[in-house]
């Protein structure tokens, strides 16, 4: 399910009980599920799914997945986005593409040319082929890369976060 949609089923179920005056818990999971109970009402968002249950009734959506991987069909321009945990991939970038790596544990190689690579999480590991910058936030990531884009020395880098770790493969 696409970050957009969780977040959207998310608000407006909190935005309803809140209305209601009802009183409630909301659980998130290490795995981005979500878990909403309040005033005899539960939703539960998973694995691409949208379970509401009231008042007796139980309404569930099944959400087509795209493997959290978005492209745009404009040949000058490209996008990868994944939003995911313990995901293992390896994904192609055509020299314009910008990778958004947002999660935990993914091992994610991509091939090719990426011309930004951003990875936002924890204990993420991605390796690249040839890459122009490499911008990092979170905790214990390892992003590893072989060359620079257009011959450079190496890719513009930022790292905020902790024990982040950014270096050329040998």
């Amino acid at each position: 399910m696409s970050k957009g949609i969780r977040s959207a089923v998310i608000a407006l179920t909190v935005c309803f009980a809140m209305a209601a005056g009802a009183q409630g818990t909301v659980k998130v999971g290490k795995d981005g599920s979500v878990k909403i109970n309040s005033g005899g009402s539960k939703v539960d968002v998973s694995g691409g799914n949208v379970k509401v249950e009231s008042d007796g009734t139980t309404t569930q959506v099944e959400v087509e997945k795209d493997d959290d991987e978005e492209r745009s069909d404009d040949d000058s321009d490209s996008e990868i986005n994944i939003t995911d945990a313990g995901r293992k991939a390896t994904l192609a970038c055509d020299g314009n593409t910008e990778v958004s790596i947002s999660g935990s544990a993914n091992d994610l190689t991509f091939t090719g040319e990426c011309k930004r690579v951003d990875v936002t999480g924890s204990s993420n590991k991605v390796t690249l082929d040839t890459v122009g910058r490499i911008d990092v936030t979170g905790t214990s990531n390892a992003v590893t890369w072989k060359k620079a884009a257009g011959g450079k020395k190496k890719p513009k880098v930022s790292s905020t976060g902790t024990a982040n770790k950014i270096s050329q493969a040998k």
